[in-house]
């Protein structure tokens, strides 16, 4: 560029910056003599050619003090649609704040008259527009007690009271919506009840956490509600058997609500001692794993439970003496082969000591069979059939015989008393009774087990006598 282009270029940009600067003044001017409008018309065609920042700032300040100058002026002619017009064309601070003045007044006619829609309508526009007025508190209360008296809309009022609580907590204009909203909050903790029993326990729980934030309702009643839904979670966890959840939720519901520790603890308490109670019951079924895992089971529940300890520590115990039992019986065998029934009884009893089995029993009773039976077999074996069934066989013979000598003399009648003879099979007698008489006779026969004492009828007429 040549020198004489640069200046000349120079001497265009100085004179184009005077332009400006004349017309900003003239602007100025035009305001100082009260002018609004015409400043506000300079302004508006200054603007768009402005080519200084500074200078376009200085007169977007001047059109906005032109305008608030002009809702003034309409303002005090009570020409209000025209004073609200102006004042947010201003969108200046002072503006807002006559603006707020204005819409405060209009709502406070439409309460006067009864105009709901209207009085909420320029709470509303304080609230929406002028969001740093001073009475954003007196409109957010006023907005609570129109939307729950007139509205019956109790969700908004209470949306609005937690902003208000949130921005402005003890705010005489909080402090008067906070007993208006203790009218009616209750609604929030039915509802949240109403969730929990139909099991929605995170929107009840949701809820009660709301509620916990605000100085609406009694703090310990809200602490019980929360641990209450805590409480039936960990129920719900107990259906499904996972006792980790279930603990942890009851845990938590101590941590809301400590006053619950003895039934919460009643109840844990209870569930493990069902675990202890089935344990048992596959103990006594000789069912070890499955036994063992119940028991275990209780310290999900009850860490350490000192029953499931216990129960364990007598499973081991019994599953060793079992072992023991076993090895006992099976050395008592090998003696009683070798015809030592009093060193096998020994064995026998000792094993049934650490595990009553009714085999161990019956083994050892058979070898105090075998024991009397080799001092006199015949013998033992005429005092099994009188004892047999309490002396049943003994007593039926006495019955018949006394029948008998009413129909015949003594010397007609003949006896011929116990007669006992050995029998097929090892340790086995046959027991005979015959009773003669001249029309009848009777031939009673039973084969009698010296080992195990049993006595089998052989002939029909022996078994009726036993029915």
């Amino acid at each position: 560029m040549h020198r004489w282009q640069f200046t000349l270029l120079l001497l265009i940009l100085l004179s184009l910056g005077a332009c400006e600067i004349n017309r900003l003044k003239n602007a100025e001017e035009l305001y100082e003599k009260k002018r609004f409008a015409a400043t506000i018309q300079e302004v508006d065609e200054y603007l768009p050619i402005s080519r200084n920042g500074a200078l376009a700032t200085r007169a977007e300040l001047l059109r906005s003090s032109s305008y608030y100058e002009l809702g003034v002026l309409a303002q005090k002619r009570d020409n209000i649609d025209v004073a609200i017009r102006f004042y947010k064309l201003s969108n200046s601070e002072r503006a807002d704040a006559n603006l707020a003045d204005i819409y405060r007044m209009l709502a406070d006619r439409a309460k006067e008259s009864a105009k709901h829609p209207e009085h909420l309508f320029y709470i509303n526009a304080i609230l929406r527009e002028i969001p740093k007025s001073p009475y954003i508190p007196e409109m957010l209360a006023r907005r609570i007690s129109t939307l729950y008296e007139i509205y019956a809309e109790r969700d908004l009022a209470w949306q609005d009271y937690m902003l208000l609580f949130d921005t402005y907590s003890n705010n005489s204009f909080e402090l008067q919506a906070r007993a208006q909203v203790k009218r009616f909050i209750r609604y929030k903790v039915d509802y949240a009840q109403e969730l929990s029993s139909q099991e929605y326990y995170s929107d009840a729980l949701a809820i009660l956490f709301e509620l916990t934030r605000y100085p609406v309702l009694d703090q310990d009643e809200l602490n019980r509600l929360i641990a209450d839904n805590y409480q039936a979670q960990a129920e719900m966890y107990i259906i499904a058997q996972d006792y980790i959840e279930a603990d942890r939720h009851f845990r938590i519901a101590l941590q809301y609500y400590p006053a619950k520790k003895v039934e919460i603890d009643q109840r844990l308490n209870s569930i493990a001692s069902r675990f202890i109670d089935k344990g048992n019951s596959l103990l006594d079924a000789r069912d070890f794993e499955n036994a063992l895992l119940h028991f275990q089971k209780t310290f999900d529940i009850i860490p350490d439970y000192e029953p499931a300890l216990e129960a364990i520590d007598r499973l081991f115990t019994l599953r060793i003496n079992i072992q023991k039992a076993a090895q006992l019986f099976l050395d008592g065998e090998k003696l009683e082969v070798a015809g030592k029934f009093a060193d096998a009884q020994k064995l026998y009893n000792a094993a049934f000591q650490l595990d009553d089995k009714a085999d161990y029993r019956s083994k050892a009773l058979q070898m105090q069979n075998l024991m009397e039976a080799q001092k006199n077999p015949s013998a033992f074996a005429q005092r099994i059939i009188m004892e047999h069934r309490g002396g049943l066989i003994q007593r039926r013979i006495s019955e018949i015989k006394n029948e008998l000598s009413t129909k015949y003399k003594a010397e007609e009648i003949r006896d011929s008393g116990w007669k006992i003879m050995l029998s097929t099979g090892q340790n086995k007698y046959e027991t005979r009774y015959d009773i003669l008489t001249p029309q009848e006779t009777f031939f009673f026969i039973w084969q009698v087990n010296l080992r195990d004492r049993a006595v089998i009828p052989l002939n029909k007429l022996s078994e009726s006598l036993l029915k």
